[in-house]
């Protein structure tokens, strides 16, 4: 289902006579349409540059390899997506991440069963999910607020238990650290493209998913129809925590460490994610295969930087400035929506 037919705002207005106002359509039309085309048109120059910077690039070990070092990152920008997709956001997944982790070393350390600790890292990220969904569904505190606090929460706890000592620990499990193949293909990525599946069809096809633009499009029309808005944002935070939970382990199983700042850079490159992948800031519009495309932007783009020897420093830049043209491209367009509502 295209972006058209999530948002309504979209509809072509008419004039008088019964025909489309044709400038105002038009120039919507190209902004849209360029909305519509910066992820591929991103995605086809980061190739096409790497490739020409770095022999390495296009190998299909390298590749694999960018698959599944973006594994942690793919998990936590899908539940992200359904939260932004609600006009929300959540700015403590990264800390959430890092003191997951720490949890979950400090249980490999001590010898715990691994099913024991997936469990018990599921449960957590579930639980800190809960958290943030009854501030934000229960409480009616602004998403950016309550984030913003359990962040500081979540960083003041990953630091005391750091307390000026790295934990460093193996994977969970074998194939979360990607070497372990299916087909020739890392078990891992075969697991992140299966839960991307499940999530498309959860937004696209379920009365869970079409609630969630519900809410994104007119929270009020939301309620007004039926739909129990705080039951649905509670659903997305769990959701979100669930993935949190499931990324921790992904992530130690990368890194092999836990340290202060771990998990502190997925913040930002998890909303940079879904905002390139096409997700409104604003909510209502966006979609699952999207989000993955704007994963595959992040990843690619720190493997081939690396690569070609540029300087990390210029990832920062370059992913804030792109940040910044996806989102006001998307604030033109809903300012010529909104001016063409008013002009019928």
């Amino acid at each position: 289902m295209t972006a058209d037919t999530k948002n309504p705002d979209r509809a072509r207005p008419l004039a008088e006579d019964g025909h489309s106002t044709r400038h105002g359509a038009t120039l919507l039309d190209v902004v849209h349409a360029v909305e519509n085309w910066l992820l591929p048109g991103l995605l086809v120059i980061e190739f096409v540059v790497f490739a020409l910077l770095s022999k390495q690039f296009l190998s299909p070990q390298n590749l694999v390899n960018v698959a599944v070092n973006g594994s942690d990152l793919a998990l936590i920008a899908a539940g992200l997506t359904l939260v932004v997709l609600m006009g929300g956001i959540d700015v403590s997944t990264g800390f959430a991440v890092g003191m997951l982790t720490w949890v979950v070393a400090s249980m490999m350390n001590a010898d715990q069963a691994p099913i024991v600790v997936l469990a018990a890292a599921l449960a957590g990220g579930v639980a800190l999910g809960l958290l943030n969904g009854v501030l934000t569904a229960r409480f009616a505190i602004p998403s950016i607020v309550a984030t913003l606090g359990t962040s500081a929460l979540f960083q003041t706890g990953l630091f005391a238990l750091w307390d000026n000592h790295d934990l460093f620990s193996g994977p969970v499990f074998p194939f979360l650290s990607g070497q372990e193949r299916f087909g020739g293909v890392p078990v891992l990525v075969v697991i992140v493209v299966g839960i991307y599946v499940i999530m498309h069809v959860i937004l696209s096809h379920t009365t869970f998913g079409r609630s969630i633009y519900a809410i994104g499009n007119n929270v009020e029309a939301a309620k007004l129809s039926g739909i129990n808005v705080a039951r649905v944002r509670l659903g997305a935070s769990v959701i979100l925590g669930l993935f949190i939970g499931i990324a921790a382990c992904t992530y130690l199983a990368r890194v092999g460490s836990v340290q202060a700042t771990s998990g502190n850079e997925l913040t930002l490159l998890a909303v940079a994610s879904v905002v390139v992948g096409g997700t409104s800031i604003l909510g209502g519009e966006g979609s699952i295969p999207r989000t993955l495309g704007g994963v595959a932007f992040i990843v690619i783009l720190d493997n081939g930087t690396v690569l070609a020897g540029v300087p990390s420093l210029w990832n920062g830049v370059i992913v804030g400035l792109v940040i910044l043209v996806a989102v006001s491209i998307n604030g033109i367009v809903v300012m010529l929506n909104r001016r063409e509502k008013r002009s019928l």
